[in-house]
Formats: C-alpha cells, sequence, structure tokens
C-alpha cells in the first residue's frame, strides 16, 4: 500500500510513524481461522486505535471462497458490527453489474459508489456513478474521473441550474456585435460562436476578454491548440496588448494540450476561484464534441458557471462556410447562438456574421461584414445573401 500511495504529492508517510495512519494486514492464515475469528480481530484493533475512518479493502476477498448463502450471512453480521463502530466505513470491492445488483451490500450499505471504465475512440475513460445515498441528495447519472499524482479529480454533472434573475448586458468589446446583440451579452450567460476557419472567431474571443480587463473585469483565456505565446502574437497582430493586463491580474491564459478532462476542469475552476474572474473564453470546443468524456467536460463547464454571474463565451471550428452552428452549437444550448460564414462578392472573398439566437432578447437578423486590418477586427455594414460561400 506504502508504494501506491507514496506516488500521491499530498500523502506524507511520516503520518504511520506519528500514529495518524494503521494498517492492519488480513493474510490467508487469517482467513483460515474462520470468519467470525477474523471480525474478532478487526474489531479488538478498532478498541484499541479507536478510528474516525476505516478503510477495507477489498472486502470481496473476504468472502470470495464462500457459497452465497453464507456469503449472505457473513455480510449482514459484518455490516451489522460496523454500525457500533462509530466511524465513517468505506469497503471496496470487484464486481461486475450484475452482482452488485445481487449481492447482500446493496441492501446493508447506505452507499454505493460505482466506478467504470469505458473504452472511447481508442481511450479509457474512467466514470462515477452514485448509486445509493440513504437519506441523502446527490446529483446522478455518471461523472468522468481521473487519477493522477495529486489524487483522484471527479467531474460533477451540474444538472439543476438556478431560476435565472434579469442581469445586465455586458460589451463585447466589439461596437458591431453589440449592436447586432441590441446591448452585448446578457451577463451570467453561455454563448457560442461557430463557423470556418479564418473568420475571426478567436479574434472575437480575445477582444471580449481585453474588454472585460478594460474595464476592471477579470478573465480567463482557454486554448486547447495554441500556446501562450500564440494567443499574445495573434493578440498583439490585432492590435490588442495583453501583457499589461496579464501582469495587472485582469487576464489568465490556460493551455490545455491533454484530453484528461477532469483535471481540465479543476484547473479551470481553480483559476476561476484565484482570479475572481467573471467572464470566460474557451476557443475551441468543437472538436471535442466527438468523444463522450469531451462532451461532458464542456457541458459541465456550462453547466458549472451557468446563472454563476460568470459569462462564457465558446467558439467552434465547423467545415462549413454557411452560417450554421456544429455540435457544441447543438449541445451547449447556449443564451446566444453567432456564426461566421464566407460571402462571395464578385471578385472578393468576405467574412460573415451573423446572430442565429440570443436568448430572450432582441437581435439583428441580417450578415454583417467581419473586417480584420490594421485597426484589428471591426464589424461593419450589412452584406448581401445571395453569395455564401458553402
Amino acid at each position: 500500500m506504502n508504494n501506491f500511495v507514496s506516488r500521491l504529492s499530498h500523502y506524507e508517510v511520516s503520518r504511520i510513524s506519528r500514529g495518524n495512519i494503521h494498517q492492519i494486514s488480513i493474510d490467508i492464515k487469517t482467513l483460515d481461522r474462520g470468519i467470525y475469528s477474523f471480525m474478532w480481530n478487526l474489531e479488538d484493533s478498532i478498541e484499541k486505535i479507536k478510528p474516525e475512518i476505516i478503510v477495507i479493502d477489498p472486502i470481496t476477498i473476504i468472502g470470495c471462497s464462500f457459497d452465497n448463502n453464507t456469503r449472505r450471512r457473513f455480510y449482514y453480521e459484518f455490516f451489522k458490527r460496523m454500525k457500533k463502530w462509530n466511524s465513517l466505513v468505506l469497503v471496496t470491492g470487484e464486481m461486475s453489474d450484475k452482482e452488485i445488483e445481487e449481492s447482500t451490500l446493496g441492501y446493508v450499505t447506505d452507499g454505493i459508489i460505482h466506478l467504470t471504465n469505458k473504452e472511447e475512440r481508442q481511450q479509457r475513460n474512467r466514470y462515477l456513478e452514485v448509486l445509493k445515498l440513504r437519506g441523502q441528495e446527490y446529483i446522478p447519472g455518471k461523472h468522468s474521473f481521473s487519477i493522477t499524482s495529486e489524487g483522484i479529480t471527479v467531474l460533477p454533472w451540474q444538472y439543476r441550474t438556478s431560476q435565472r434573475e434579469e442581469s445586465k448586458l455586458i460589451e463585447t468589446g466589439l461596437c458591431g456585435l453589440d449592436y447586432m446583440l441590441c446591448g452585448g451579452l446578457r451577463a451570467g450567460s453561455t454563448n457560442y460562436i461557430g463557423g470556418p476557419t479564418g473568420t475571426g472567431k478567436t479574434l472575437m474571443g480575445i477582444r471580449y476578454i481585453k474588454k472585460g480587463a478594460e474595464q476592471d473585469e477579470r478573465g480567463i483565456i482557454v486554448s486547447f491548440d495554441e500556446t501562450k505565446n500564440d494567443i499574445l502574437n495573434r493578440a498583439e497582430s490585432a492590435g490588442m496588448e495583453l501583457e499589461k493586463d496579464i501582469h495587472a491580474g485582469n487576464i489568465e491564459i490556460l493551455q490545455l494540450s491533454s484530453n484528461d478532462f477532469a483535471r481540465h476542469f479543476h484547473e479551470i475552476q481553480q483559476t476561476v476561484e484565484k482570479v475572481n474572474a467573471t467572464r470566460i473564453f474557451v476557443d475551441d470546443v468543437e472538436k471535442h464534441m466527438k468523444t463522450m468524456e469531451g462532451t461532458d467536460f464542456i457541458q459541465h463547464l456550462v453547466a458549472k458557471y451557468k446563472n454563476a454571474n460568470i459569462t462564457l463565451l465558446t467558439t467552434g471550428t465547423i467545415s462549413s462556410g454557411l452560417p450554421m452552428i456544429g455540435e457544441a452549437g447543438k449541445k451547449l444550448h447556449s443564451d446566444s447562438t453567432i456564426a461566421t460564414c464566407y460571402v462571395a462578392d464578385k471578385l472578393h472573398l468576405k467574412k460573415g456574421l451573423i446572430v442565429l439566437k440570443n436568448f430572450n432578447s432582441k437581435h439583428k437578423k441580417e450578415i454583417h461584414e467581419i473586417n480584420i486590418g490594421e485597426n484589428g477586427l471591426e464589424i461593419k455594414g450589412i452584406l448581401p445573401l445571395t453569395d455564401i460561400i458553402s
């Protein structure tokens, strides 16, 4: 056990020498003396140590050689004795879904947490599900989790959302987009911009965070594909200087390169709390909607900050040049859905922007031109609908 847990960053081996942790080994000889001899020896140790928390790992090996009736009686008697220990008891076991349903453990325990792993797109993803928690409310469904040197990080599915109160409108940093949204994004909302590559989606997100910094609002840029230097260079090319805002603590850039979504969720949550962010920009979420774990991560992120006075903006890259949305736009149930596209104007190829949806608010329905030039990204006049490039 020590060899395994010593790999965890928070583990202190000195806790054993100080008497904070006691390890009682159960060998075959102990079990050969009989199950009641095992229980009596265990209870003697509990009486001496008087622990607040007891972990038995695994309990299934103790009754593996019994027939069903003997195993049932053992579990019933064992868990009845646990009630007298006045301790929080956690037992583990390796069981199939069918064994969990048929086992006596299902009704003698106060709670059941089911851990599984599933192969998805040539990788194994771990899930946690609470099947039972006597007398307490819990969040149903399967929740992603990961195991790292820092321990276990769970990505809980926030399935409840509070009733939305009337909130103010916040500026995006683009006057033309604010005009199209009839005032801006609603504070505490979730918003999505989808469209083909090269249409300025990332710059819009960076400008949204930059505008917040100009108003002393703190924001986070989350990128899966670009490094911090890439984002700084992209912003600088569009006339946005982010270094001062970063040093002032108004902007934080997170580069998340792996597919460890549970850890990413934890990192974003920690950063939000550390900087007290009110704006988050996530670029680009579309490719992660192709896996169940990635979809869970994005949906969890939206649910976490929806109605929490944190305004979330996400982008998604789709192959079509039409003003349409991808999987992320369909599954996130965003308050505002915005699409970019390409429009042919005689011999020129122009970029277009249209607001497809704006929750409980009016919005302009025309396609406006996106111009990226010396003055950065600007939203200009209305473009014709006749020559959209598909």
